[in-house]
């Protein structure tokens, strides 16, 4: 029996499948994939016809999306639900702050951050508002429980923190305007050790894209590092 996760080590989303399996402790097969062009052909594509990264081929049955396929992992393999309760109204809460984190928070971030290095132009003005509101009112999730979805550790505490990893790696570091986030980083960063052990090399390799990205368009590669 093989379970292979298709993943690139620099993506933040993959990075969160990657963090989640070395925390549950599952055994699965990881293939490094490129993006140049490779999620476009035979035979990804038969294993993710949407072509993006993660995607999890667990012996013929093939999913993708890191969100879904971290909530797969813990229900088929997971020792407890713990991550992902079975309770329904803490699993509504989890999923509640899945879906703030894939359609609100990294939303934002893929808005304001992306289109510099990618395009050459200057984050726009509103998505930068965007990214403030989408902190701020992670800021006031926080402010009254010690993770995001309530008083235990979740799939969503993952989730959002390899999100904040896109900003950080644009040097969008200052959270003084936000403590009650700065407080939950410190205290994810002390309980899952697992995090620091897999994300530096990724994050590494994301800094170097965004950084390269903006010098190839003639942009200042601090033009993040701003609060």
């Amino acid at each position: 029996m093989t379970i292979t996760l298709y993943a690139n080590v620099e993506s933040p989303p993959c990075l969160s499948v990657l963090v989640l399996i070395k925390q549950i402790g599952i055994q699965l097969d990881i293939k490094e994939m490129s993006y140049d062009g490779e999620l476009h052909k035979e035979p990804f594509t038969k294993i993710n016809p949407a072509h993006s990264i993660p995607a999890l081929d667990d012996n013929g049955f093939r999913i993708w999306e890191s969100r879904v396929i971290m909530g797969y992992l813990v229900q088929q393999y997971g020792k407890d639900d713990s991550m992902y309760p079975k309770d329904p109204k803490k699993r509504a809460k989890v999923d509640n702050m899945l879906q703030f984190d894939v359609g609100n928070l990294y939303a934002s971030f893929a808005e304001y951050f992306y289109p510099p290095a990618l395009f050459g132009h200057d984050g726009l003005p509103e998505a930068k508002d965007k990214v403030k509101d989408r902190l701020s009112v992670l800021n006031t999730i926080l402010s009254d429980q010690p993770y995001v979805a309530g008083d235990s550790l979740s799939l969503a505490d993952v989730s959002i923190r390899c999100s904040l990893l896109t900003p950080a790696a644009c040097g969008h570091t200052d959270y003084s305007e936000y403590p009650n986030i700065r407080k939950w980083i410190d205290k994810f960063q002390t309980e899952v050790v697992d995090f620091n052990e897999i994300v530096p090399e990724g994050f590494k390799l994301l800094q170097d894209w965004f950084r390269q990205g903006l010098e190839t368009h003639g942009l200042d590669p601090n033009l993040f590092h701003r609060k």
